[in-house]
């Protein structure tokens, strides 16, 4: 690399790599090559590529993960949270693809936790959906959701053909249906979740407990959701 003068040379560093970022040579989400190799590519020493790399963590380009490296900062999603929350129509929003993978679905008894959220009876059987959705195939959330099977059967298979809980409860009737409360904490995800966001386990995720009525007032979906923290901002309306 020819150095222009009078420039120091871990700003120069700096520039080339937010080159090589804009030109896409390293995506949002790609792991940067580690410092030895950076070293071996500029022809200088590990201080001066620590000084380069510092400069695009403090700028939030870049991210480090202990024990894992830097990663290219990936596309942060501005999500609201109000009364109408529809994840499509919000990614959709940003201009960007989203979609909804089922990874599983169960029938269960109901906890007393999810039999107070759903409003039913402790052992009253509702049906689990798993799922992932993401952005332009990029995992944004791991989403567990709770329905009152009496009410929703043959729910997941229209799940499944939708990719969304909207459109499959208007297969039920329910044309419309809002936000009654949303709870966030941040916490760690477990092995699970991170594998399906495709993160580090120490990194945090946002987390909703949340249930949605439909339009006369009646619970019908109780959720939990980690959003992964890199990739979303929630914003409350």
């Amino acid at each position: 690399m020819d150095w222009e003068p009078g420039l120091s040379i871990w700003k120069q560093i700096e520039k080339q790599l937010l080159a090589d970022i804009s030109d896409g040579v390293f995506a949002p989400g790609d792991k940067m090559p580690t410092e030895m190799e950076l070293v071996r590519r500029f022809g200088v020493n590990r201080h001066t590529v620590r000084r380069a790399m510092a400069a695009l963590v403090d700028s939030n380009v870049v991210r480090v993960e202990q024990g894992r490296g830097a990663f290219v900062q990936e596309q942060i999603l501005d999500y609201p949270l109000g009364s109408k929350t529809r994840f499509s129509q919000i990614v959709s929003g940003r201009h960007r693809l989203p979609d909804k993978r089922l990874v599983s679905s169960e029938v269960l008894k109901a906890t007393a936790t999810v039999a107070q959220f759903l409003d039913v009876k402790p052992g009253t059987r509702v049906i689990e959906l798993f799922s992932v959705s993401e952005a332009d195939g990029v995992p944004l959330a791991v989403a567990t959701s709770y329905l009152p099977a009496a009410r929703f059967d043959g729910i997941v298979e229209i799940f499944v053909e939708t990719k969304s809980l909207t459109e499959a409860f208007k297969r039920f009737g329910i044309d419309d249906y809002s936000r009654k409360t949303t709870r966030i904490s941040a916490t760690l995800p477990s092995s699970r979740v991170a594998n399906l966001l495709k993160q580090a386990r120490n990194r945090p995720v946002i987390s909703t407990e949340s249930v949605d009525v439909d339009s006369a007032g009646v619970p019908i979906e109780y959720g939990v959701t980690a959003f992964s923290s890199d990739r979303v901002q929630l914003i409350v309306e």
